[in-house]
């Protein structure tokens, strides 16, 4: 701990906050970010892996006092037991939080006691709350709407499976994102909860009038989904009329209140988004949407006739799924495909790609909705696959048979790597990033009839199969139009069943590591999954039976990201989680490593000065993953132009593209 005096004067508003600079565990104290009447948010910074988090500290400020030692106690007997129970809250809160792993709930990333108190580190987000960040931003239209709400839905679908809900929906607790994209704080625990009798203790939620509905007002009311759905509706409500919803309560014997479909702008959200809104916003909790998808359905229905404008009709649309992942970075296999056809002749050429997307549809079909999502470019159809990274190839190798059959020639190139999922204006989904960006070089290398992988979805598969190499023949380098080279292998034409394809290994048999314990492959899971996403769960399985020990588990899980920032992050966080031996100066040891590494390779041809200057330019347009795309293509690139365009055509507007360049100075 801090050997200096544990509470601030230097002008923090709130007398319990821990002084600036204040070290906790391998966090320093930087700032208070917020406080609220059960709790302290800090501004902190990992020392270990060099990054900000945010810190939650339990501080009930009517219960509790901050002693000259930092810890924190109950200001009196009488105030012990709600403080106790208080704590406990906390620290579920806290578990049912680290165990969410979506980009529409604030990320858990630990939690731990300590100063007699409980503390919940935080993913740092930077951006501003819903009701700043849309000053200048009104009035709103239909797509901006969705844009916020679907990723709430998605989040808010997550935590009621699990049994939870939130029951303090409000502008205030939902933060914009640098890039644009929302995200929900300030998650409440289980609705109900034992006390120490062994009765069922209500949980009282902060009832923020006229987004709380009326049964959370007293203890037996009945509350669900429907609760949160309420709330969220009321804030939809103030986002499309400007005014905030009527008081609950005040609604229930006469209901004055004007509703959206009757005030709102029809022509910009559509007869059906406003009425969906009023649906989930009735006094009676009987007569509102059950469930999020019911909500999600009614929000999402096209508009009809009358209701404003149509969204033009994408041509042979492919399956939709993946809508939990709404404008996150995960990594996943991508399969980009394309058909051969006289550059000059559209009409062939728009023949051939609906037999393609037809192809494609049937060829993805096996694999689960939730786990792929197919889109249809103008450069081809695109499929991230965030489950089994073999689907990518299964789909590829039944494609190429198909289209054989058929006469048809396919181009296809598979990648693995760092993609993001985002709504297009017209509420449809689309696929950026690198992941997707290089499967289209990849695959413009590939003859009619071919499949080609890059190197980082090779490894991948080798880590799967022991006999890949049989499967694959190794291309070399190759050269794109930007400069950049990839390292590429051929798919060798034998059935994919001949390559040992295996199904997921069983967890329920004793792993080959003693110290391979059920624990601690969750755990190696919930933290590979902060850094790829969906995709963690089955590369965990799939390597448990060939390690021989958890610490070897771990180096093969991280051997596996293709970005070094995220791997060595990984396994600085996999090797402390663990409690193995010398797991601090280790994980640092291989944090400093690949960062120097990465530095020193960039710094031969670029001069740092300048890759800080191009990161910060890029960001204003691709939000935080500028960051790892601007280190991954500087490993490549031999100059300031080559790196500059490179990251130009990770943008999808020519508009983007341009401006992105004139900053740069080209």
């Amino acid at each position: 701990m801090s050997d200096t005096t544990c509470v601030s004067r230097d002008g923090q508003d709130d007398h319990l906050a821990l002084q600036r600079g204040y070290v906790l565990n391998e966090y320093r104290i930087e700032s208070v970010l917020g406080g609220g009447g059960f709790g302290i948010t800090y501004l902190a910074h990992d020392t270990h892996l060099d990054c900000r988090v945010a810190i939650k500290e339990y501080v009930p400020k009517d219960l509790a006092l901050r002693d000259a030692d930092c810890s924190v106690r109950a200001r009196s007997a009488k105030a012990t037991k709600g403080f106790e129970w208080g704590l406990k809250r906390f620290l579920l809160e806290s578990r049912a939080l680290a165990s969410f792993h979506h980009p529409g709930i604030v990320r858990v990333l630990r939690y731990f006691q300590a100063n007699e108190t409980a503390y919940m580190v935080m993913e740092y987000e930077t951006g501003e709350p819903l009701n700043q960040w849309l000053i200048g931003r009104l009035p709103l239209d239909r797509p901006t709407l969705l844009n916020i709400v679907r990723p709430l839905l998605d989040g808010l679908e997550a935590i009621h499976r699990a049994g939870f809900l939130h029951r303090d929906i409000k502008p205030g607790n939902i933060y914009m994102r640098a890039d644009g994209t929302p995200v929900l704080l300030d998650f409440g625990s289980a609705r109900r909860l034992e006390n120490e009798d062994g009765q069922e203790q209500a949980l009282t939620a902060v009832v923020t009038p006229g987004f709380a509905p009326a049964e959370q007002y007293h203890r037996h009311g009945k509350q669900g989904p429907w609760t949160d759905l309420y709330a969220l509706a009321g804030v939809m409500y103030w986002m499309v009329t400007g005014k905030l919803p009527v008081e609950a309560f005040a609604r229930l014997r006469e209901d004055n209140m004007p509703p959206a479909a009757g005030i709102g702008n029809v022509d910009a959200f559509g007869l059906g988004l406003l009425n969906a809104i009023d649906w989930a916003l009735n006094p009676d909790e009987d007569k509102r949407p059950r469930q999020v998808a019911d909500f999600r359905r009614a929000c999402l229905a096209p508009p009809t006739g009358g209701e404003g404008p149509v969204d033009p009709p994408v041509e042979a649309p492919l399956p939709l799924g993946l809508s939990a992942s709404e404008a996150r970075t995960f990594i996943g296999a991508v399969l980009f495909a394309d058909v051969v056809s006289p550059a000059d002749d559209p009409a062939i050429q728009s023949e051939r790609r609906t037999r393609l997307v037809r192809m494609l549809s049937q060829a993805i079909a096996p694999v689960p909705p939730t786990s792929r999502l197919a889109v249809n470019t103008k450069e081809g159809c695109a499929v991230c696959y965030v489950g089994d990274p073999e689907d990518a190839l299964r789909t590829a190798v039944q494609l190429g048979d198909t289209a054989a059959s058929e006469g048809l020639g396919v181009h296809m190139g598979i990648n693995l790597g760092p993609v993001r999922v985002a709504p297009d204006p017209n509420g449809r989904s689309r696929i950026l990033g690198d992941g997707i960006t290089t499967a289209f070089r990849v695959m413009r290398f590939s003859e009619p009839g071919q499949v080609l992988v890059a190197r980082a979805y090779y490894e991948v598969i080798q880590h799967l199969k022991r006999n890949a190499g049989e499967c694959f023949r190794h291309l070399g380098l190759r050269r794109d139009p930007l400069a950049r080279d990839h390292d590429l292998y051929l798919w060798n034409g034998e059935h994919l069943a001949a390559c040992g394809a295996a199904a997921e290994p069983s967890l329920s048999r004793p792993a080959t590591g003693i110290d391979i314990t059920p624990a601690a492959i969750d755990s190696a899971e919930r933290i590979l999954a902060q850094h790829i996403g969906p995709m963690a769960r089955i590369l965990v399985r799939r390597t448990v039976p060939r390690a021989g020990s958890l610490r070897e588990l771990l180096q093969s899980l991280a051997d596996l990201i293709p970005d070094p920032a995220p791997r060595s992050a990984f396994l600085s966080s996999a090797l402390a989680g663990s409690g193995l031996s010398g797991v601090s100066s280790s994980a640092r040891s291989v944090v400093n490593a690949s960062t120097s590494a990465t530095s020193a390779a960039a710094a031969s041809v670029i001069a740092s000065a300048d890759l800080e200057r191009i990161e910060k330019l890029f960001a204003r347009h691709m939000g935080p993953m500028a960051k790892v795309l601007v280190r991954r293509e500087s490993r490549t690139a031999n100059s300031l132009d080559t790196l500059c365009r490179a990251l130009a055509s990770h943008l999808d507007k020519d508009a983007e593209r341009q401006r992105f360049l004139n900053d740069a100075g080209f």
